[in-house]
């Protein structure tokens, strides 16, 4: 699947986010969008998935605009987690997980044992099997980011769009989630796109980056192309060394040395203080 905008223009109330961004998304790549706080990310991910309606311009999926497609055939092609998503009161983890399949379903075509498969697959690979029948309100920060991963790995869409989607883990537990969307990626055929904000984690996982700065695209390719120490400084107004991960080879991101405070003199104490 292809996702790709033209001319689109998208914000909030008077404040436009993005203007007239073009971009495109390779098919069957893991995508990770990089850039600074408030520069546009979570905002063009939420356009891309139908939660934001652009103010001009468009998105398009395989080439057909989305807003003219029907909003069934969208859930079952797209996957979407937004950041913080609200957690229906006293629901349990296996029935929010269930919730993924709902596209599939029709008054004539109720829960199925495909249903079925489909969720205990999606707990499974989000590691809460073990949680199924506990309330999801009960649940830490990171238990509760896996369940919602889970729900959108159970629609079983062609293209998953995750905003911020190791929000709340530990290090272990994004590495595992990680792992699991590269898994998707290269086992299953399925586009990929996220938004992260470590720079090595994109290094490492990463097809193809997107790196944005005040809603425009600063730059987009391979992380080996596009990762410098230059597009570090322009986006992220760091300074930095990038030298290859010894592990993966990947451009590895080591920032410069803190600012030192220059020295002060000791104070002269004079004769009678």
């Amino acid at each position: 699947m292809k996702l790709a905008t033209r001319e689109l223009v998208a914000g909030y109330h008077d404040r436009v986010v993005l203007d007239r961004l073009d971009l495109d998304l390779p098919a069957g790549a893991f995508t990770v969008v990089l850039g600074p706080n408030a520069c546009g990310k979570s905002t063009l991910l939420r356009t891309m998935a139908r939660l934001l309606t652009p103010r001009a311009g468009a998105v398009l999926l395989d080439g057909a605009a989305i807003r003219d497609l029907p909003t069934r055939e969208v859930a079952r092609r797209l996957g979407v987690l937004p950041q913080s998503p609200l957690v229906p009161e006293g629901i349990t983890v296996a029935d929010l997980v269930g919730r993924g399949r709902q596209p599939y379903q029709r008054w004539w075509r109720q829960w199925s044992s495909e249903d079925s498969a489909a969720v205990t697959e999606a707990m499974t690979l989000a590691d809460v099997a073990a949680l199924a029948d506990r309330p999801v309100d009960s649940l830490s920060g990171g238990q509760r980011q896996r369940v919602w991963i889970a729900m959108t790995l159970a629609q079983q869409t062609e293209a998953l769009l995750l905003d911020e989607p190791t929000t709340f883990l530990d290090l272990a537990h994004q590495v595992e989630i990680l792992d699991l969307l590269r898994r998707l990626r290269v086992e299953r055929g399925r586009t990929v796109v996220a938004v992260l904000h470590d720079l090595n984690q994109a290094a490492r996982y990463a097809d193809h980056v997107v790196a944005m700065r005040d809603g425009a695209v600063v730059a987009a390719g391979p992380p080996g192309d596009i990762l410098t120490a230059d597009l570090v400084r322009e986006v992220f107004g760091l300074d930095c060394v990038v030298v290859p991960c010894p592990v993966t080879g990947a451009p590895l991101v080591v920032p410069g040395p803190p600012a030192v405070a220059p020295a002060h003199p000791a104070p002269v104490l004079l004769k009678g203080q």
